[in-house]
């Protein structure tokens, strides 16, 4: 599979057209991580109901919040964990089943329950190159913040902070990226390797920068701007807030994955014996005339 262009119109096209599988992505997504919400809500709506009518300042709201979650660190955190390694899998189903849809032959049929299905034969190779992604972050997040540790200087403490926030930005992107090569390029036929699928995958992103970067610019920030939207917002009007703007985010992130996908192979055109033989086809026998 040679390197594509990748097309945000595309992504757009195609999330348009799997647009079931975008709203199962939404509720699954919702079905997740709004018990949590609800638990923190019932919980906690007592305690905060006993604040003072005149409000609170900032540092001293955050206290109380720190106070009132306490007791319920362990629950919340085991909570956290189940639902983070439930999206994980539901995740990389949905991104194995897209592709194998995409590759194959019979991709003019949009059926979500096949769509689906078919994705979990190759689920376990698709999770290995999740993993792979997930380790790579967490350096990427790591890595350049360890000169923290030693003792830099009043001088040099802020243009640290600035370099070690643009390097953390860059190789988070570069990440993503080499992520979303990497699983269109490990759907080749006869590939299994998800490190070799992920290094291709990078090498892809640095022959192709700006290239790889646009898509990742229309899609994944207004993705993760629709995420933390309903936090900013208080009032009868949040849940209504949640489940749209959480539902515009599932697309986004749907055409940002499909934004990535090879074009589509030409289908093979069959000669039919009836047709007129063009000017590179001959029905004749070769002959000695013919090769005088």
């Amino acid at each position: 599979m040679t390197a594509n262009s990748p097309s945000s119109v595309v992504g757009f096209r195609l999330a348009t057209r799997l647009h079931r599988l975008v709203a199962a992505v939404w509720l699954v997504s919702m079905a997740i991580f709004v018990p949590v919400q609800v638990f923190v809500q019932m919980t906690t709506g007592q305690a905060r109901a006993n604040l003072p009518a005149g409000g609170l300042g900032v540092g001293e709201e955050l206290v109380v919040l720190v106070e009132i979650m306490r007791p319920l660190v362990v629950p919340l955190a085991l909570t956290l964990g189940f639902g983070s390694l439930m999206l994980f899998a539901w995740w990389v189903l949905w991104h194995v089943a897209t592709v194998r849809w995409w590759l194959s032959p019979e991709n003019n049929q949009v059926r979500l329950a096949g769509i689906l299905g078919d994705g979990l034969a190759g689920w376990w190779r698709y999770a290995r190159l999740a993993l792979i992604i997930l380790i790579l972050q967490a350096v990427v997040w790591i890595v350049p913040w360890l000169p923290l540790r030693a003792d830099l200087g009043e001088r040099l403490v802020l243009p640290f902070l600035i370099g070690a926030s643009v390097l953390t930005i860059g190789a988070t992107a570069l990440v993503w990226l080499a992520a979303l090569r990497g699983m269109w390029l490990l759907g080749e036929s006869g590939r299994r390797s998800a490190l070799v699928a992920c290094l291709r995958g990078l090498w892809t992103v640095l022959r192709q920068p700006f290239r790889s970067l646009l898509p990742l610019l229309v899609w994944a920030l207004p993705g993760l701007a629709l995420l933390v939207l309903p936090l900013l917002i208080d009032g009868p009007a949040a849940t209504l807030v949640l489940l749209v703007a959480w539902l515009g985010s599932a697309f986004c992130w749907v055409a940002l994955h499909l934004s990535f996908a090879p074009p589509e192979p030409p289908p093979e055109r069959t000669i039919s014996p009836l047709e007129p033989p063009g000017p590179f086809i001959t029905t004749r026998f070769p002959t000695l005339h013919d090769s005088r």
